[in-house]
């Protein structure tokens, strides 16, 4: 199903799709901006945080920056509350086709904290994905059920990884994965030489490369 909101007041600047969505995320990693929600509203994450050695057990979402600053704190519950505005589809396609860091660097990521929260908001972000075929959108969940109970068609313009539970555990089973990993050796992903930064590394928004496995932090 394909989301839009042409029956809602147009999305006509910048600042006017930041007040709908409440702001995206700029982190020191990422090559743009990016979006996030409370960590302590993920679903299966919120399970996975009682089990000792899962990837969740030791939330970086959860810790640092994340909760150091109220105002951040504030503004990812703000967001999540904005999932349900009539307007949220538009303004978000507005800020991603629009926003210079990520129209320039081409890449999106979906919650650098957080989680999807139901088949709804799924269906909201696939629709915004359509509607920026220019970007490559990456999307990293533990929501396997809604991943794999979806009916609709995936656009090409997105890798959804399914992330694995555990520290050293086995990756999922799906077409893009995701691992955490305690050994240097092990870690495909090599932020950790690139002041952990991802620079012009590009793995994790790339369909061709089956798993990749972060260091644990």
């Amino acid at each position: 199903m394909d989301i839009t909101n042409n029956l809602f007041t147009p999305i006509n600047t910048i600042k006017q799709a930041l007040s709908v969505v409440e702001g995206l995320t700029t982190t020191s990693k990422m090559p743009s901006s990016s979006y996030s929600i409370p960590a302590n509203k993920c679903i299966k994450g919120s399970r996975l945080r009682q089990i000792k050695n899962s990837v969740c057990s030791s939330c970086y979402a959860l810790k640092g920056n994340y909760k150091r600053y109220p105002a951040i704190v504030e503004a990812q519950e703000r967001r999540l509350l904005s999932i349900n505005k009539p307007e949220w589809v538009s303004a978000m396609v507005y800020l991603i086709s629009n926003k210079k860091d990520i129209r320039d660097k081409g890449v999106f990521r979906w919650h650098d904290s957080g989680d999807l929260q139901s088949v709804e908001h799924f269906d909201k972000i696939l629709s915004v994905v359509r509607q920026t075929p220019t970007i490559k959108h990456w999307l990293p969940t533990k929501e396997s059920r809604i991943i794999k109970n979806y009916k609709g068609n995936l656009p090409n313009n997105i890798v959804i990884r399914l992330s694995g539970s555990m520290v050293d555990g086995k990756a999922p089973l799906y077409s893009n994965t995701s691992t955490v990993v305690t050994d240097k050796s092990k870690a495909t992903c090599k932020s950790f030489d690139n002041n952990g930064e991802c620079g012009e590394c590009r793995k994790c928004w790339d369909k061709g490369i089956k798993n990749i496995s972060y260091l644990a932090h």
